[in-house]
């Protein structure tokens, strides 16, 4: 059931009372609705406040005399009853046309709200006039009804009524719809296209009368309703005027144009009348409800019967299908057991395949790493050897260059003091020769001024005999040098100062030079033997001396660095050496050990049987080897007349072939083991449990040579079957032996055929509690020895170990499996059929 939530009016009404864009809002005033439905709300709107409720149950409209009240029930019962003839207030035509100038496209929407989910639906009508021009024509005034699901896109508030539509809701007193208003088909196409647009607006247009009351009547909307509110409010009266009736027929009149269609009564007339009869035929009626009545409870009875037996059946049916299911998926789980096992013992022989070829690749990677360990460290070895001997190289260069640099400057000091006192003296020599014409008081004071300045030079050579002496007890104690250094440069202070003193009193010299060459007493022709002059070049010579000893002392201490970085680097050579010297002989213990184990798989003969050596390895030539080390095994060796480990490793390519095309020839005859197992599988599966198998290939071969030689004879299997009785099928077994392996000791026999009577053969019941495990083909007899390749020892193919723990494991089943169906404890050995 719906209520009344919101009404709205747009540009439609009389000149007096017309609405150009009214709403009337009743919502969120009455009742909590019981049970909302989930809602989505638009995109700008707010959110809500509280849970939602119901419309105001009633309401008032105060409005002068002719302001709207009747217009606005008009406008909404004509939403709701269309039709001229339903108007409110009278069936004139005119009056809602009269609601309409000649430019309007009038709008009514109601929107309704459900009591119980909150749910709205939104029902309008639009109308316009044809052309734009008023007329009297009826059929110039169009109108057309819809509905929709107000939601996202779509509500009462945006109908697209203008070009112009607001996206918010419109204030209190402002209207939403802006600019030119649309026309009906404008309105239309806007409608259509938001239904397309969004899906769940449910979008419905109508312009013919009927379709419209049945779609009101879908929607949940009652137009019977409203047809009761147009009647009661004909007046504008109360609503107690519908029911004051004066007779019978007034009330019965007024419930049958409630209850009924006054457009159809002919459905009236038939219902009365079916009534009638009805009420002619009761006793005969009454007396067939009753046979009826008792027919019905005894058919009842038949029918619950038939029901139970029709699901006792039901239920023996479906119990015989899940026994018969049961015992399918019985067999077939025992089939899928007995082949999962063979599965899990092919995984477990492969599992240990894996394993020992694991431990081979194992043994052959640490064979790997250590033969490389081994030549890294000899690498090592090598680079530290040549390493060391360039340091001891440079150390011997170093110490002889330091050796050198010590007695060069004793050299250079002998030799300066030596030139020093040559030129001194030539000096003095060749001033006392050119003094010698001088006057006797001038060369007098000549002489004695020469004497001076000899004392003074050998002073000076003195001092500097001194300084050198000081300068190499430094040298040769060199905690001492920082004093040493000190009390030399004071002594330098004092040497300069006297220096200067001299030059000073040598200034004075030439100046008294000078007055007796001037005055005649001296001889000016040669300048350069100047005695003050050459006592000025012996100080210069005495400075580069010093300077030259100062730059010695500082090489002296670069190559007393350069000594102790030699002898750390030799000390780190030294100490590398010996670490490689200790991978070396790690090293060499790992290849001892890998040779040790290369000698005892060499050792096996079978490896020289195969190669062809035996008889030429003695005139293989060997490679060199350490004689302390290798004699006694060489002697081994040559003694026991097997591989040497340099033979085997030059025969490691041949062998690895060899091994291939035996593990090869393994696994194809694996497969035809596995294959040939599972034909006995699917064979003794299909004959069942009775211990009664086919003939083997050999035994009808046996049979077929024994009838070509003109001897009867029967498989044992077939025996049992057409001559024994099966309760006596063990005591005949045990009685009759087998051949097994003495085959070949009856085959002469075979060869001379006489008169004999029928022969019979035993089953192969051992052969079930074989299942699985194939008779080992003979061996091959033993031949001419060929020198070239040959077959490894089964004992040395990688498959050997692997299908004689398949082979017992297959036995060690196959007897399990025949004591268990037996009921034999004892162990039994696999029986071959024999004749």
């Amino acid at each position: 059931m719906y209520e009344l939530s919101r009404v709205r009016l747009y540009s439609i009404g009389p000149a007096g009372a017309r609405y150009a864009d009214t709403v009337l809002d009743l919502r969120g005033v009455g009742r909590l609705v019981p049970d909302p439905a989930p809602t989505q709300a638009e995109f700008f709107e707010e959110e809500p406040v509280g849970p939602p409720r119901r419309p105001a149950p009633a309401g008032v409209l105060f409005l002068e005399n002719g302001g709207g009240k009747s217009v606005l029930l008009k406008l909404i019962f004509s939403v709701m009853l269309p039709g001229h003839r339903n108007t409110l207030g009278g069936a004139s035509s005119g009056v809602l046309r009269k609601f309409l100038l000649a430019d309007d496209c009038g709008h009514v929407a109601l929107e309704w709200q459900h009591v119980q989910t909150g749910e709205c639906v939104v029902v309008g009508k639009v109308s316009e006039w044809r052309g734009r021009q008023v007329s009297g024509d009826p059929r110039k005034f169009a109108e057309a009804w819809y509905s929709f699901r107000p939601g996202p896109g779509l509500t009462l508030d945006n109908l697209p009524v203008a070009e112009a539509t607001a996206v918010r809701a419109p204030v209190e007193g402002a209207s939403g719809a802006q600019g030119r208003r649309r026309t009906m088909k404008g309105f239309r196409d806007a409608l259509t296209e938001a239904g397309k647009a969004y899906p769940h607006l449910e979008v419905h247009w109508e312009e013919i009368h009927d379709r419209w009351i049945e779609h009101l009547g879908d929607l949940g909307l009652d137009p019977e309703l409203f047809r009761y509110q147009r009647e009661m409010n004909a007046d504008e009266g109360e609503a107690a005027g519908l029911f004051a009736v004066k007779k019978d027929s007034d009330f019965t009149d007024l419930l049958l144009r409630a209850v009924t269609d006054t457009r159809d009564t002919d459905g009236l007339a038939d219902l009365v009348g079916g009534f009638g009869n009805k009420l002619g035929r009761r006793a005969e009626l009454m007396a067939e409800r009753d046979f009826t009545a008792g027919s019905v409870d005894l058919l009842g009875r038949i029918v619950e019967a038939a029901e139970a037996r029709t699901r006792a059946r039901d239920v023996h049916t479906a119990a015989e299908r899940r026994t018969r299911n049961l015992a399918r998926r019985l067999t077939a789980r025992g089939a899928q057991e007995r082949v999962r096992a063979g599965d899990l013992a092919q995984r477990v022989t492969a599992a240990a395949y894996a394993v020992t070829h694991a431990e081979s690749a194992r043994d052959r990677s640490n064979l790997i790493a250590a033969e490389l360990a081994y030549r890294h460290a000899s690498l090592a070895l090598t680079g530290a050897e040549k390493a060391a001997a360039a340091q001891k190289r440079e150390l011997a260069e170093a110490r002889t260059l330091h050796s050198a640099w010590q007695a060069a400057e004793a050299v250079l000091r002998h030799r300066a003091a030596a030139d020093r006192v040559a030129r001194v003296s030539a000096a003095i020599q060749e001033a006392e020769r050119d003094a010698a014409p001088a006057l006797a008081a001038r060369a007098k004071a000549a002489v004695a001024l020469v004497r001076t300045l000899h004392a003074a030079a050998g002073k000076a050579e003195h001092h500097a005999n001194e300084e050198e002496a000081r300068s190499a007890a430094l040298q040769e104690a060199g905690d001492a040098a920082h004093r040493d250094s000190t009390t030399a440069a004071t002594e330098a202070q004092r040497a300069r100062s006297e220096a200067g003193h001299l030059r000073q009193r040598l200034t004075e010299v030439e100046q008294e030079t000078a007055e007796a060459v001037r005055a005649g007493w001296l001889d000016d022709s040669a300048p350069d033997a100047d005695p003050a002059r050459a006592a000025l070049a012996a100080s210069d010579a005495e400075k580069t001396t010093v300077a030259a000893w100062d730059t010695a002392r500082e090489t002296a201490g670069r190559a007393t660095e350069h000594a102790r970085e030699a002898a750390a680097a030799e000390s780190r050579a030294e100490l590398t050496a010996a670490r490689a010297a200790d991978a070396a002989t790690a090293a060499e213990r790992a290849h001892e050990a890998e040779r040790r184990t290369a000698e005892a798989l060499a050792a096996e003969e079978r490896l020289a049987e195969l190669l062809g050596l035996a008889e030429a390895r003695p005139g293989i030539p060997q490679p060199r080897r350490d004689a302390d080390r290798d004699d006694r095994a060489a002697a081994r060796t040559a003694a026991d007349g097997a591989l040497t480990p340099e033979e085997l490793d030059r025969f490691a390519d041949e062998l690895r072939e060899l091994l291939d095309a035996t593990v090869s020839s393994a696994e194809r005859q694996l497969f035809d083991l596995r294959t040939a197992a599972a034909d006995d599988s699917r064979i003794l599966g299909a004959l069942g449990d009775g211990g009664l198998l086919p003939p083997g290939p050999d035994v009808l071969a046996t049979v077929e040579f024994l009838g070509e030689h003109g001897i009867p004879a029967l498989p044992g299997w077939r025996y049992l079957a057409q001559a024994v009785d099966p309760a006596d099928h063990a005591r005949v077994l045990a009685a009759r032996p087998r051949a097994g392996r003495r085959r070949d000791h009856h085959r002469p026999g075979l060869a001379h055929p006489g008169p004999r009577g029928p022969r019979r053969r035993g089953p192969a019941a051992a052969l079930r509690r074989r299942r699985g495990h194939r008779r080992r083909p003979p061996r091959p007899r033993p031949g001419p020895r060929v020198r070239h390749r040959r077959r490894l020892p089964r004992t040395a193919e990688p498959g050997h170990a692997r299908r004689a723990g398949r082979r017992r494991g297959a036995a060690r089943a196959a007897r399990a499996g025949g004591r268990a169906g037996r009921g034999d404890p004892r162990p039994r050995r696999p029986a071959r059929q024999g004749p």
